[in-house]
């Protein structure tokens, strides 16, 4: 009877153990619920959180690639002024060249005329010699100096070697033909006469020789 009672006890708490466990299960699958569970208006908010990020880089991106473009526009824009410019200032690099010709033939006119006619003929036509070379200068034409300077090959055309020993040796002596910048750029070099001054070589010759056997001589004096 006892035995019964136990058995009959032992069920009982069984079942109130199973009740209670049953009920604890319930409760946190309804706390998990409520903390999964998200408000309408709260998803969205989210979602639109999320496209505006995603907006935002795209904006970013487009932001970058106008700069660069911007940027590259503004170099090309830089270049095509300075070509412009470039080609501006010697469109009449022909005809210049055509004109140096006729300057050339104008400045030989006009010695001779100093010569030949009367002074007030002459101070005319030097008028309009005159008028003429500032038009040339206007539009970027200078003449090279050449008499006196030291022969360059860039500046200068050797149009023969003189011997002297009244120039230093390489120096210009003499204008055969004038030569001419256009905006700074050689546009036609001036043919000269260069000096040959064998005595200046000789002297610098020997100046060289000297300098050779100065060292030797003292080397001598510490042996």
């Amino acid at each position: 009877m006892t035995q019964e009672c136990e058995s009959k006890n032992m069920e009982v708490e069984q079942g109130k153990t199973e009740d209670i466990d049953k009920e604890v299960v319930e409760e946190t699958a309804e706390d998990i619920e409520e903390e999964v569970f998200i408000p309408e208006e709260d998803k969205v908010r989210l979602e639109l959180e999320r496209q505006l990020k995603e907006k935002e880089a795209e904006l970013e991106e487009v932001n970058k690639r106008y700069l660069r473009l911007a940027a590259d526009f503004e170099n090309f824009r830089r270049r095509m002024r300075q070509e412009m410019e470039e080609i501006r200032r010697f469109a009449a690099r022909d005809l210049l060249q055509e004109l140096l010709p006729v300057l050339d033939n104008f400045e030989r006119a006009l010695a001779s005329a100093r010569a030949v006619f009367p002074e007030n003929v002459v101070t005319g036509i030097d008028m309009i010699y005159r008028q003429f070379l500032n038009v040339l200068g206007q539009n970027g034409l200078e003449p090279i100096e050449a008499v006196g300077k030291q022969f360059d090959p860039v500046y200068h055309e050797a149009f023969e070697q003189v011997d002297t020993d009244q120039w230093p040796d390489g120096s210009v002596i003499e204008e055969v033909r004038k030569g001419y910048l256009l905006h700074g750029k050689v546009l036609r070099p001036a043919l000269v006469k260069v000096a040959k001054n064998s005595a200046a070589e000789e002297t610098i010759s020997e100046q060289k020789e000297a300098n050779t056997e100065i060292p030797e001589k003292e080397e001598r004096k510490d042996e």
